[in-house]
């Protein structure tokens, strides 16, 4: 197990958003988390990654507990997050963009007016991510330059840059085309293989694809939990969940 969530709760003001909250996930899993707007999935994802402190219950991740901990500290130890909206520096390039990602993880102090050209360690690093995100044959375009599903994969590739070991990602595919979702799609399923990998996502053929295991939120509650066949086949998900429009 790589990380457990037990009990989680989070309210704001009478609002009861996350409703003791109960996850555990294996190392090398890739899980699903879905439910309609305002089911808690956001928060919950904000609560694992520090950007948001729980209510109630406890966190473990790699038994250690990281409830105290902030955002900063638990990207070190290993949890990182690809968001909804592009983070890039846009007037950079791809390969830029990526180097200034990895010099982080290799405890390199980045300024603006100082190259990381001839740090070989990070160049190759780059070129990794790179090829691990479908990127190698865009390394000199500015980022601003690229198409948005390519601007999606540029992002996830600064998350992993950090060498984590659990990555968190949100809405992957919002507003893609079916094309650009195709490719996403491929690269998860490839980062999968070597990164824990949990998944916010209202495309229910997506989760389906990727995920092994799929938890359910519904106001608050953990409504269900299982795998892709057990949720489509859930007379409870349906009622709740699936076909509602988003």
């Amino acid at each position: 197990m790589i990380i457990s969530l037990q009990n989680i709760s989070k309210s704001f003001g009478a609002n009861n958003v996350l409703k003791n909250i109960s996850i555990a996930i294996d190392k090398k899993e890739c899980v699903g988390i879905i439910g309609p707007n305002g089911a808690g999935k956001s928060t919950l994802f904000k609560i694992i990654s520090g950007s948001l402190f729980q209510d109630g219950g406890s966190i473990i991740f790699n038994d250690a507990n990281i409830d105290k901990l902030s955002i900063e500290k638990r990207s070190r130890l290993g949890i990182s997050q690809s968001f909804q909206s592009n983070s890039l520096f846009n007037e950079m390039t791809v390969k830029e963009n990526i180097m200034v990602a990895c010099s982080q993880s290799f405890k390199v102090g980045w300024e603006l007016f100082k190259s990381l050209d001839k740090r070989t360690n990070i160049i190759t690093k780059s070129y990794e991510i790179a090829e691990e995100v479908g990127l190698t044959e865009y390394l000199d375009f500015r980022s601003d330059n690229l198409s948005y599903g390519l601007q999606r994969q540029l992002e996830v590739g600064l998350a992993i840059a950090n060498n984590p070991s659990l990555l968190l990602l949100d809405e992957p595919t919002a507003g893609m085309s079916n094309e650009e979702t195709k490719n996403i799609v491929k690269m998860v399923k490839k980062l999968s293989t070597y990164y824990t990998t949990i998944i916010v996502e209202h495309d229910m053929d997506v989760i389906y694809s990727l995920a092994k295991k799929i938890y359910v939120l519904d106001s608050g509650d953990l409504i269900f939990d299982g795998t892709p066949n057990e949720v489509k086949n859930s007379k409870l998900v349906q009622e709740r969940y699936i076909g509602i429009k988003q």
